[in-house]
């Protein structure tokens, strides 16, 4: 550029510097003015040194971005390029009229290829940028492009409140920009904010700020004094001030005081527990105290589904809210898991505790009398259960099966089910009965064949307490108990009970009645002690006695429980049992059973679980039978029978529940159990002469008979069972699940070894909120007993003759059932629900006694080839416990009856089959706990007697009478002492109506109870 263009471009800018220009306060102003009029002369004279050195002193005593531009103009001219480029770059940064820029601009350009740049940038910027050495002063702030002659530099880069960075050889070159990016490292202390409250936001210096953190937290702060504003929801916000030292921490603790409101929680049950945000705060109806703001309530009572809800409770203002408890009804018997019942894949009803206390049931028998589809039926020797119309004479109840807390009761014997005082002298221990109709050997095997019946006593002992108590039922009995229990820990504790009783039997009157009216049933007449041994006119009396002792108690201790079971039942028959004389009440029989189950079920998260559980086993029984029985040969006779069986057994199983994702579960098991002895034995004391008698032993008779003699060898027939099952359950929504399974049971008892199937599967359904459906099919077996095996021969004296009465059956085969069920329910609200359901079961195989203990037609057991349909429905409209009250309706139709195989003229009506039952249940309270009133009305419809066999020729078969019973009982407790009480009438009509008995009873129908009183009292200290 020409001198004359640049004095000009310099006259310029002084007119803009100082034209118009405010007025500067003293001195300086004038100072700087006359320095500014010195460079720009010196510069027109091209003294470009001396202008330079003015226009420094200008712009240092009052700082002016034209007198920058001029200064770098000035190096410009003196080809200093670098610090021309620097004073460029500055100018433009300080320019706020963008049409002057394109002339700094232009100039930066003109110069660039002359400079070597830097271009410094640092995280965060405004950093001051220093060059070589700091005491050179600093270059300005970042971000900042630098001109230097070529070469290598050192950065150097301060940010208050940063750590100082280094660049060091930083090589600028001619023509270039070399870009140098430093990240400034923060100088902090850390703040740990800690409190009683977690969950408290926090922030920092600012009140209506964003949240720094949410305590418990820790803060990086920089140095120096900062405020913390606190806030929570529920609480009064907080300040604090803390003194953030560098590299250091330090401990802010505060404290929330909270803002609290009236909460009111009403259930429609009382004394349910109410927890706020998962801490215990009372019991309903409850009036709480409790923090503002959206609380999670959670109501829970026992025997009830927990509800939860979220309460908004305002500061300084009261909130209600009113929660309607739905019974929760979990069953184990379904599935060997606890569940709900409207999960479990079967038919299921739930007794409860309201329940068996309200009615004051003094027998698992009498409990189930009234159930849907379930009927009852004592033929003087065992109380039977039936479940949708079989329950054949003479089976023993060896369809059904019974459990005490999951564990088999049935005898190993004969598969006798326990449901009378064979099961326990009273109910006091029991907390529920669940009953699952249908067939069950998917899970337990032989015997649950037509419904499966679990008693649950109570759980785990909450405190300290001993229990006495008394009472009388049936009339006659009387019976005392007493009890412990003892927590020991949080999760572990102990119970105990021990409880007797002794009935005196009632009166029979039978009439002219006594079986076959031929002389042979009479002793010899010229026998006098035989004589006055039997003398019938018409009445039994004083029989049905019995004496009775249970001894049961669990121990718990984590995952572990352990739980033990005694008990035996000595009882006198009046019915004439294998064609036992009548009005002899020296016929009895002795049932004694026990066991001690060890189990440990730990749970390992929510995916897997696994039980383990083994028990030892014992069953023993005892009878003597009265029979007079000449025979051809008028020197020869028989008093009595005398049979005895005893057992023990090992039960070992292990299972494991899998659940690899919550829509998943696996249940898989293994079973096993080794019998050690099934000893059985039959004495016949048997007269060849009067006043000379002797014993005969039943044995397999001989290929030889000399060989018969007389001797005590016991028929023993050691077995083992082994099993394994599996079951899938599959939760693809909350609306639908499937579960299928099946088992496989080993019998050595089994001619064929072939293991026995037992499949099920069960689809459950939820079409809406209130609607359950569920459909299930399946197939059951029952493996013959050691009795039916092998009850053995009686071998008897005529002429030197002997005689088989009884043979083996080895080739029995287990009996089969296929059923179908469908089942559908409809919650009309929380406490009142309808349902029905409708089923068909096919029977097969079904193991009949035979023979009529002749030489030509010996007694033994054998499969029928006559299957069994039934089909039926049922319905239940029933409201649950609430408060004390409770209401259920229900109505069976069950229709039995036996397929034609040949000549339909042949078969007979099944027996012991109501076609139609109905109940109604119901319970008040009268004054509170103090009092209620409980009431039950079972009807059945007539049943045909026994079939004794399927012959034309065959009596013609007779019904019973219709049943109509009405019970009502009278309930309360007082809360000092723990005293519960009842006082009730069974049968308030006196019905009078009879049952059904086997074929080898001399009595065809059995009376059943009239009218009989209970009363019961408790006491718990």
């Amino acid at each position: 550029m020409s001198f004359r263009r640049s004095a000009l471009l310099l006259t310029l800018v002084s007119l803009l510097t100082f034209s118009g220009r405010p007025a500067w306060a003293d001195d300086l102003a004038d100072e700087a003015d006359l320095h500014f009029r010195i460079a720009t002369e010196r510069y027109s004279a091209r003294d470009y040194r001396g202008a330079l050195e003015h226009f420094l002193v200008s712009n240092r005593l009052v700082p002016n971005r034209n007198v920058i531009f001029n200064i770098a103009r000035t190096y410009e001219a003196l080809q200093e390029y670098p610090d021309a480029f620097r004073y460029y770059v500055q100018a433009l940064d300080l320019e706020p009229n963008a049409a002057r820029r394109p002339a700094i601009e232009e100039a930066l350009a003109r110069i660039r290829p002359n400079v070597a740049v830097i271009n410094v940038t640092t995280d965060p910027p405004g950093a001051t940028v220093y060059i070589n050495r700091r005491d050179l002063g600093g270059r300005g702030n970042t971000p900042r492009l630098l001109g230097f002659q070529p070469g290598k530099h050192k950065i150097i880069v301060d940010l208050e409140g940063y750590e100082p960075a280094e660049v060091e050889n930083v090589e600028a070159k001619i023509g270039e920009q070399t870009n140098v990016a430093i990240k400034l490292k923060r100088i902090v202390g850390t703040v740990r904010v800690v409190g009683e409250t977690a969950g408290t936001t926090v922030r920092v210096n600012d009140a209506s700020g964003p949240p720094a953190c949410t305590a418990p937290c820790d803060l990086t702060l920089p140095p120096g004094r900062h405020r913390l504003y606190l806030s929570q929801e529920g609480y009064q916000p907080s300040e604090q001030d803390v003194n953030v030292g560098a590299a250091s921490t330090v401990t802010a603790r505060y404290r929330l005081n909270p803002l609290t409101g009236s909460l009111v929680v009403n259930a429609d049950e009382r004394d349910a527990l109410v927890e706020v945000d998962g801490k215990p705060m009372g019991f309903t109806p409850a009036v709480l105290n409790v923090q503002s703001g959206q609380r999670r309530v959670r109501v829970s009572l026992r025997g009830f589904r927990p509800v939860e809800q979220v309460a908004n409770v305002v500061a300084s203002q009261q909130t209600r809210i009113d929660i309607s408890l739905r019974q929760l009804e979990e069953v184990e018997a379904a599935s060997r898991s606890t569940e709900a019942v409207e999960d479990a894949p079967g038919s299921v009803t739930i007794i409860p505790g309201q329940e068996l206390r309200a009615m004051g049931y003094p027998t698992i028998a009498e409990a189930l009398r009234g159930v849907r589809g379930v009927f009852t039926t004592y033929d003087g020797v065992y109380t039977f259960a039936g479940v949708r119309g079989i329950n054949l004479p003479g089976d023993f109840g060896n369809r059904m099966l019974t459990l005490l807390n999951g564990h088999s009761m049935n005898d190993s014997w004969v598969n006798l089910s326990y449901f009378d005082y064979l099961a326990r002298t009273d109910m006091e221990d029991v907390e529920r009965i669940e009953i699952v109709r249908g067939p069950g050997s998917v899970l337990y095997g032989t015997g649950a064949f037509s419904g499966v019946v679990n008693v649950v006593t109570k759980g785990r002992p909450t405190a300290t307490s001993v229990g006495f108590g008394v009472g009388t039922a049936d009339n006659s009995l009387i019976r005392g108990r007493a009890s412990f229990q003892l927590p020991l820990g949080r999760d572990s504790g102990v119970w105990t009970s021990v409880a007797a009783g002794r009935s005196l039997g009632r009166d029979y009157y039978f009439g002219d009645y006594v079986g076959d009216p031929s002389s042979s049933q009479l002793p010899p007449e010229n026998d006098p002690d035989a004589q006055n041994l039997y003398k019938f006119d018409g009445y039994s009396r004083n029989n049905d006695r019995f004496t009775v002792g249970t001894l049961q108690g669990r121990l718990w201790y984590k995952s572990f429980s352990a739980q033990w079971y005694l008990n035996s039942r000595d009882k006198t028959i009046p019915n004439g049992v294998a064609k036992t004389q009548l009005g002899v009440d020296d016929t009895f029989y002795r049932d004694t059973r026990g066991f001690l189950e060890l189990s440990l079920s730990p749970r390992f998260g929510d995916k897997l679980a696994t039980l383990t559980r083994a028990s030892i086993n014992m069953y023993s029984f005892r009878d003597r039978l009265w029979i007079y029985a000449k025979s051809i040969n008028p020197t020869w006779y028989s008093l009595y029978d005398q049979e005895k069986y005893d057992d023990i057994w090992l039960l070992a199983e292990q299972r494991v529940e899998f659940s690899p994702i919550p829509q998943l579960k696996i249940t898989a098991g293994a079973e096993a159990q080794v019998h050690f002895t099934a000893a059985q034995k039959g004495e016949e004391t048997t007269c060849f002469s009067i006043g000379t008698c002797g014993t005969l032993v039943y044995l397999p008779l001989p290929d030889n008979p000399d060989e018969l003699k007389e001797h005590d060898k016991l028929d023993e027939h050691p077995n083992h069972i082994l099993a394994a099952y599996a079951l899938v359950d599959i939760t693809p929504s909350e609306r639908l699940r499937i579960s299928a399974g099946s088992r496989f049971d080993y019998y050595s008892t089994l001619k064929d070894k072939t293991p026995v199937p037992s499949p099920r599967i069960a689809l459950i359904v939820k079409p809406y909120e209130q609607g359950n459906l569920k459909v299930t099919g399946g197939r059951a077996f029952r493996a013959p007993s050691i009795q039916e095996l092998y009850y053995g021969y009686a071998a008897m004296l005529t002429e030197n003759e002997y005689i088989p009465l009884y043979k083996n059956s080895p080739d029995l085969k287990p009996e089969n059932v296929w059923s179908g069920e469908i089942e559908f329910t409809h919650r009309l609200s929380s406490t009142v629900s309808a349902l029905g359901a409708g089923y068909v079961n096919y029977l097969d195989n079904l193991i009949f006694q035979q023979g009529s203990q002749t030489e030509q037609d010996p007694t033994h057991y054998a499969n029928t080839d006559v299957p069994i349909l039934v089909v039926g429905g049922e319905a239940e409209l029933r409201r649950e416990w609430r408060q004390g009250w409770m209401a259920s309706a229900s109505y069976s139709y069950a229709k039995a009856r036996y397929l034609e195989k040949g000549n339909a003229d042949n078969l007979r009506q099944v027996p012991n089959s109501p076609e139609h039952m109905a109940s109604f249940r119901g319970a008040v309270p009268l004054f509170g706990k103090a009092l209620g009133l409980a009431s039950r009305v079972t009807v059945e419809a007539p049943r045909y007697d026994r079939n004794i066999n399927n012959t034309p020729s065959a009596p013609a078969q007779t019904k019973t009478e219709p049943v109509v019973i009405w019970d009502i009982v009278l309930s309360g407790q007082v809360d000092v002492g723990g005293l519960r009480y009842n006082v009730g009438v069974y049968n308030v009509g006196d019905w009078r109506w009879t049952a059904p008995t086997a074929a080898q009873y001399t009595i065809a129908k059995f009376p059943q109870n009239g009218r009989t009183f209970l009363a019961s009292l408790n006491m718990s200290l």
